[in-house]
């Protein structure tokens, strides 16, 4: 255990379901995989608008609406001719209008600007000096097929249940961000997200490794889903398998993260899921020295459920019948201070996923500065 205290980073919350709510009432097309990363071809200033929002509740470091991109999501997005904009257009098989692989790329590139600049066009007053953070993100493959199976990890084609096809999707996708130089120094962290099974990890390790062997390690982190019952990833891999597979190093897995965390997984089952994690840390890593970060963002579903088939929230009536529910941020807050107490971790990173809003990311904030504790502070970059 180390004594100094340790410091906590605010991330925004779900960007997708706060453009889908008022006053904002986005509908995503339904012929896409591409949900909020659409608003990238029809209105980034929408998009701008939602990341402002976010640091003006606080948030220290924003995702970029990427969550879901892709080059085969983009290409088989189809877009009138009529109003291409002057940018390549390719036809498929029934002759419909397609976005190009070049313009796939531009237009996955164009997030990074778009959460940069909502720093500089936006009042901090919790900290006017702060310049913010650009996170990459990233989400598993499951996320950009249509229905989305991130939170099933039913994975197709077969190839893509395989170590060697998942880390192909991964790295061309990474590649399309650092193949251009001012969009990858705009990048501050790679976050890969919502990640629901084991093989996907290690995947997503060798890509890092393969990055990072000639260019400055970029800082990345590695969260995962629990949406099942016994707190299982969707492939039924533990809690402690994930932490071992995020920080074994091997020839091809030569390189630990700069954080492991928890995503878009319900609030009641994090504070457990965390003592798994700090478990397992440490049987692989001791207690010589802290910890990487830990990074968590819990949804803020309330007990609703999303239908990937419908794309509707649906009560669980179950917890409908347990009746309100502790406010999102003071439970986040008992947890966040729990975890610092412990002192295991280099500082935690904390925000909010599915549900939460801009008004959820400044209660969090609001609490956490309130709560008297000699365990962490509230840093901003």
């Amino acid at each position: 255990m180390f004594s100094s205290k340790i410091p906590v980073r605010l991330l925004d919350g779900g960007l997708g379901t706060t453009l889908e709510s008022p006053p904002h009432n986005a509908k995503f097309p339904t012929d896409t995989c591409l949900w909020s990363s659409h608003f990238l071809i029809t209105s980034p200033d929408g998009l701008s608008r939602v990341h402002r929002a976010f640091v003006d509740a606080g948030a220290d470091v924003l995702l970029t609406g990427t969550y879901q991109a892709s080059l085969q999501g983009f290409t088989a997005t189809k877009k009138p001719t009529s109003s291409n904009g002057g940018l390549d257009i390719t036809q498929d098989d029934q002759g419909n209008g397609t976005y190009s692989p070049r313009e796939a790329v531009s237009l996955m590139r164009s997030a990074v600007p778009l959460a940069r600049q909502a720093f500089s066009s936006t009042d901090r007053t919790f900290n006017e000096n702060a310049k913010g953070d650009v996170a990459l993100s990233l989400g598993a493959y499951g996320a950009t097929m249509r229905p989305s199976t991130e939170y099933s990890g039913e994975y197709k084609p077969e190839y893509m249940t395989t170590a060697e096809g998942l880390y192909s999707w991964h790295e061309e996708r990474l590649r399309a961000f650092k193949d251009d130089e001012t969009t990858w120094n705009d990048i501050d962290y790679i976050s890969f997200e919502t990640v629901p099974v084991l093989q996907e990890v290690h995947a997503v390790k060798r890509v890092m490794a393969k990055h990072n062997r000639t260019d400055p390690t970029k800082p990345w982190w590695i969260s995962c889903v629990f949406p099942n019952d016994d707190q299982t990833l969707p492939d039924g891999s533990s809690a402690e398998a994930v932490v071992q597979a995020m920080f074994e190093v091997s020839d091809l897995e030569s390189q630990r993260p700069w954080g492991i965390g928890i995503n878009c997984t319900d609030i009641k089952k994090l504070d457990q899921l965390i003592l798994k994690y700090e478990a397992a840390a440490e049987k692989v890593l001791g207690r010589s020295e802290p910890w990487p970060w830990l990074v968590t963002y819990p949804d803020g579903a309330q007990g609703s459920v999303y239908n990937t088939e419908t794309g509707e929230w649906e009560m669980d009536p179950e917890m409908k019948a347990q009746g309100p529910q502790i406010p999102w941020h003071e439970e986040l807050t008992v947890i966040v201070t729990k975890a610092a107490e412990r002192r295991h971790w280099k500082g935690i990173l904390v925000g909010g996923c599915c549900k939460t809003t801009p008004d959820s990311i400044r209660e969090l904030r609001a609490k956490l500065a309130l709560t008297k504790s000699d365990a962490f502070y509230l840093e901003s970059s």
